[in-house]
């Protein structure tokens, strides 16, 4: 790729990627520069990084799932149309047990689980940008 096309491609980058994806890619790079340092030094200091990168990450997709539902919000705000749809549902329930007596003995193990997920988020249009009464 020519002078020209990087060039391009990074405007493209800087003008439409979102500012939490930029920062995914950093923390990506970042992460990976800090396990191979561990990695270099002992399991202790490899496990130590660990724990801080699985915070981190987790942090990371937290922030992620509320710029998401900030885009949402601000999507909805400038649309004519808006349809939603969500379904969230979740359950689980284990048992194990175990029975002896002098006939003999049993082990019993059960589980139950229950998942139901669906979101469907739609937009139609956009709406004209809002103007106050000053302005008009």
């Amino acid at each position: 790729m020519g002078d020209i096309g990087k060039f391009t491609a990074r405007l493209v980058y800087e003008a439409f990627t979102p500012a939490f994806v930029k920062d995914a890619y950093i923390a990506l790079a970042e992460s990976h520069t800090l396990v191979s340092t561990a990695e270099s030094e002992s399991l202790d200091a490899l496990q130590k990084e660990s724990q801080k990168q699985k915070i981190s990450m987790e942090f990371q997709a937290h922030q992620a799932r509320v710029a998401q539902e900030l885009a949402i919000a601000e999507r909805i705000t400038s649309s004519n149309e808006v349809e939603i749809e969500e379904y969230y549902e979740g359950a689980g329930k284990g048992q194990a047990g175990v029975m002896a007596n002098a006939d003999g003995g049993s082990i019993g193990v059960s589980g139950e689980g229950r998942r139901v997920t669906k979101r469907v988020v739609r937009f139609g249009g956009f709406n004209k940008p809002l103007t106050s009464e000053a302005e008009e």
